[in-house]
């Protein structure tokens, strides 16, 4: 057994891409083009500060890839999960969400972009990696559902989370495209979701009494604030009060709630295929394998025993 041929989920790439040398800035570049260009020519030499600069720019421009001790890690306990067939996979509120409203937000944008959008059912693997994207009509789409108002990236010009950028870049890989886009979706918090939200808020403010009733003025306005941050359909805000287990009427919504248009609920990132980013995910997918090898070697002698009784399970 060995990690030589190890394939990577692009939704967990960016656990070991720490290591990425930053590239040099439009200025450093012209530094580094007009030192270089005066040194090789020797007709004015640089003074020690500008051989100083020279060297440290060179070197930064010539720096390799490298794993962290972040991406060590997260690579160790990969090598005991698969040496266990063992996984621990993230689970919270946000994942949930995500998953109960995957139709819902499809519909969406497709909606959105006035055209129908299909979720992608093929899972593809190349040398490198293995995964499923959301769709990849002409483009790699991956559609996340945000959390809340707060969430939602309505005024970022571009993307914060390089995690996606990288996922996006295996996505394309996978499937031989040079566009991909990066979806946000706001859409109402399921009923189930927000009452849990509103049960932690009870817990810690005590806004509600035995019967579910609210206390007082200070404690509606926190339950009419958590509630428009989930809900931003009217029809959604109806269907809520009338399931929800915590008698809150509608009436405490009127002046405050808003209905936000769908369109206002959608924000589309824009990211392209670049062949020095696609080089730098399979050169640091090489030194993770390595590394996971070496992790496989150093393990106690007991533990050998596990890996050998894999092997023999599938021979």
């Amino acid at each position: 057994m060995n990690f030589d041929n190890y394939l990577f989920r692009p939704h967990a790439i960016v656990n070991i891409m720490g290591g990425i040398p930053k590239p040099l800035t439009e200025n450093q570049e012209n530094t580094l083009s007009d030192l270089k260009k005066r040194y090789d020519d020797g007709e004015k030499p640089l003074t020690e500060k500008q051989l100083s600069t020279l060297g440290g720019l060179l070197a930064r421009k010539n720096e390799k890839c490298k794993l962290t001790d972040g991406s060590k890690k997260y690579l160790e306990r990969l090598v005991y999960e698969t040496l266990t067939k063992r996984s621990s996979r993230v689970k919270n509120k946000y994942t949930d969400k995500g998953i109960q409203g995957e139709d819902k937000s499809f519909t969406t944008y497709s909606r959105y972009i006035d055209k129908l959008m299909l979720k992608n059912k093929i899972r593809k693997e190349n040398d490198y990696f293995s995964g499923e994207c959301d769709n990849a009509q002409a483009k790699i789409r991956d559609i996340k559902t945000s959390w809340s108002y707060e969430t939602f990236p309505l005024t970022d010009s571009k993307i914060k989370n390089k995690g996606y950028e990288w996922q996006l870049d295996c996505y394309m890989d996978l499937w031989g495209l040079k566009e991909a886009e990066l979806i946000y979706v706001l859409i109402d918090t399921p009923s189930r979701l927000l009452e849990d939200e509103l049960r932690k808020l009870d817990w810690k403010f005590f806004l509600f009494n035995q019967d579910a009733v609210i206390k007082g003025d200070k404690e509606k306005e926190l339950v009419v604030e958590t509630i428009c941050n989930h809900i931003f359909t009217t029809q959604g805000l109806t269907e809520f009060i009338e399931t929800t287990s915590f008698n809150i009427e509608l009436s405490w919504f009127e002046g405050v709630f808003v209905e936000i248009p769908e369109e206002m609920r959608v924000k589309v990132f824009r990211h392209e295929y670049c062949e020095v980013r696609n080089n730098q995910l399979k050169e640091m997918v090489g030194l993770a394998r390595k590394y996971m090898n070496e992790v496989l070697m150093s393990i106690p002698e007991n533990q050998k025993r596990l890996v050998e009784l894999i092997d023999k399970k599938a021979a």
